[in-house]
């Protein structure tokens, strides 16, 4: 860098013409001064940036509690399918009936052995924000379970489990001849 020349840095307002040494910054050809007043920034530069940033935060706000919502409702999801997996393939491993149970007033489902009564430690529960509904054979259902044979099957038709938020629906489906669950 040549001697003398005006030099514009980060620490130094708005070209303000300061040379490098003015802001007590050195360089190999110049000697360390004490610092100048007119370097940093004004209070004004820092409530403009400041005013961007809540501009940016008020802008995406809303688009992250639609994200958040519906990550709850893929997590809720992904919950049911697993208990929903669980159950048959304790039914299976046990050769003994497992019963799926929805408790729409405590927003749980849990599993249940038909005939030793033992429930199983795993229970779904669902957020404030997502609702469940059952469906069997395409109606809405009266029934608030469901039960595994020990082949992996259901006892009664296919049951749909239909959980929902504001926005969105996702639809976990057990077959009734194949006990397999899916998600559409």
């Amino acid at each position: 860098m040549a001697r003398g020349m005006i030099f514009s840095t980060g620490n130094c307002r708005r070209n303000c013409g300061l040379r490098i040494a003015d802001c007590g910054l050195t360089t190999p050809n110049s000697q360390r001064s004490t610092p100048n007043s007119q370097c940093g920034i004004t209070l004004v530069e820092l409530l403009v940036v400041m005013a961007i940033i809540g501009m940016v935060v008020a802008i995406s706000a809303p688009s992250l509690a639609r994200f958040t919502t519906r990550l709850r409702l893929n997590a809720a999801t992904r919950q049911v399918t697993s208990l929903l997996s669980l159950a048959r393939s304790v039914a299976i491993s046990s050769h003994e009936e497992h019963a799926v149970i929805l408790d729409a007033a405590r927003r749980e489902l849990r599993v249940v052995g038909v005939t030793s009564g033992t429930a199983l430690d795993p229970v779904v529960r669902l957020p404030a924000s997502v609702t469940v509904q059952m469906m069997m054979g395409g109606q809405p259902a009266s029934e608030t379970q469901f039960v595994f044979r020990p082949t992996g099957s259901l006892t009664g038709r296919s049951v749909s489990l239909v959980l929902a938020d504001r926005e969105r629906q996702s639809t976990v489906t057990v077959s009734g001849t194949t006990g397999t669950v899916s998600v559409q």
